[in-house]
């Protein structure tokens, strides 16, 4: 069944643009059993995110504050180590519940909130970093008084439970409730989601290119584009939703550029093409150059390749030469060998060992079997997903590729998927009987509390 005829069967009336038109009810629900189904459908979508959430917290925060108890941590990589020291513990619940959820990123996030992008400590480097979120965690302190990590997991987790909530609406108004439940599964257990619990944009992000979409989706264009701009505020990719913006304009008022010109609604969709341009000035303000977002990239040892090398550099390793970031590198491709290590030696020293958890995390099998699964579906979803949702979706996951890095060739992109929704919408399309849901399920789960174990502990995940 198409998209098309899913909004048809939902009661929808299509205009001659190809954009499904709901019909309007009378009062707030319509009346008799009408107004009864549209209620309980109300509720679902409050209380269905609701239980998702909370279920994806308590396995990732039992998970996270027992590695910090109980794990062994490798060697920690402050963005600040050297310099200014380890991070300073925190106390109280907070040292329960917020530290291990803070490592890596969660780390330049906290510098950033506490120095801006000025300062003499790793300077250049922050500006890899948009500033939205950290702008919040400083506000959230100063609001709160406590600490901008703090400040930060709780942005994070609250901003998930909101995209939630958003997302189950967007995939019911292209698909069915039996769809936008799967989708939540899928992407609340997915073995990285833990990303959405920690110090980090993910959540953030995922909330405000969901509502943004969402409201572009049913026309409200202002607010798809003032949303749109705090996206492009928050991540990079936020300007993109210029792309699946187009899409729907074209499909709700037609290939017309002189209705798009006299449409002030063309000005709206346009807004996230600010984003960038706040950056560089506020960069410009605090003494940077207003590029450094872009010129910084070598610095975290990316460089420009075509996605066949990235590929290649992945799968068997490649030489880079970096001259900002030291000079030549020499890029290993996957390592499978700790298979053989699992199998030889199946036990709980073996997976709890230092050595193990370090080959593991270093292997960058993580990263290649991600990124071939998401292409995957990306390419299954130009067939299943609306228009709008592959506008969205297909390059987040090209654009990396001509980017890699001289560390981990596709490094972050288990991350970066997280919020590309609509590959979790494709996944709930295509699992659906409970005999593939349960195991899949399971298996996720499992791989999720390692992962967060991993990334509590220090082991690089993503």
């Amino acid at each position: 069944m198409g998209y098309s005829t899913r909004g048809r069967a939902r009661g929808g009336t299509r205009s001659g643009s190809g954009t499904v038109r709901i019909k309007q009810t009378t009062g707030r629900y319509g009346t008799g059993a009408a107004g009864a189904r549209h209620e309980a459908m109300a509720a679902e979508a409050v209380t269905f995110p609701l239980v998702v959430g909370v279920v994806h917290w308590i396995i990732v925060q039992l998970s996270a504050s027992l590695a910090l108890r109980f794990g062994t941590a490798r060697e920690s990589s402050p963005p600040y180590k050297g310099t200014l020291g380890e991070p300073v513990p925190l106390e109280g619940l907070a040292h329960v519940l917020v530290e291990p959820l803070r490592m890596w990123d969660g780390l330049w996030y906290k510098l950033i909130a506490e120095q801006g992008y000025n300062g003499t400590e790793t300077q250049t480097a922050k500006a890899a970093f948009w500033p939205l979120f950290p702008w919040l965690m400083d506000g959230g302190s100063r609001l709160t008084g406590l600490s901008v990590e703090a400040a930060g997991y709780i942005i994070a987790n609250l901003s998930f439970l909101g995209a939630l909530m958003l997302l189950y609406r967007l995939v019911v108004e292209d698909f069915d409730r039996a769809v936008a439940r799967r989708t939540l599964w899928a992407l609340a257990l997915f073995p990285t989601a833990f990303f959405f619990s920690a110090v980090y944009t993910e959540s953030l992000f995922l909330l405000l290119a969901v509502g943004a979409l969402l409201a572009a989706r049913l026309g409200n264009w202002w607010v798809a584009g003032v949303v749109g701009l705090l996206a492009a505020l928050t991540r990079s990719y936020g300007v993109l939703l210029l792309i699946p913006f187009a899409v729907l304009l074209i499909q709700q008022y037609g290939f017309v550029p002189r209705r798009w010109l006299s449409n002030l609604n063309l000005l709206a969709a346009g807004l996230p093409a600010l984003g960038p341009t706040l950056f560089a000035l506020h960069l410009r303000r605090a003494g940077r150059e207003p590029d450094a977002f872009i010129t910084v990239q070598e610095q975290w040892f990316r460089f420009s390749a075509a996605p066949w090398t990235t590929f290649r550099c992945a799968v068997s390793g490649c030489e880079v030469n970096l001259p900002a970031a030291g000079g030549n590198f020499s890029v290993r491709g996957a390592e499978w060998g700790w298979i053989g290590d699992l199998l030889a030696n199946p036990t709980l020293a073996t997976l709890t060992s230092l050595e193990f958890r370090d080959f593991v995390a270093g292997s960058d099998t993580l990263e290649l079997v991600a990124t071939l699964l998401f292409i995957g579906l990306a390419i299954a979803g130009l067939r299943l997903l609306p228009l709008y949702q592959s506008a969205y979706l297909i390059p987040g996951l090209v654009i990396p590729l001509f980017g890699p890095s001289a560390v981990h060739p596709l490094m972050s992109m288990p991350r970066f998927g997280l919020t590309l929704f609509p590959l979790f919408i494709v996944l709930a399309l295509l699992i659906r009987r409970p005999i593939f849901v349960v195991p899949v399920a399971i298996g996720s789960t499992l791989l999720l509390v390692l992962l967060t174990a991993q990334f509590s502990n220090w082991y690089w995940v993503s």
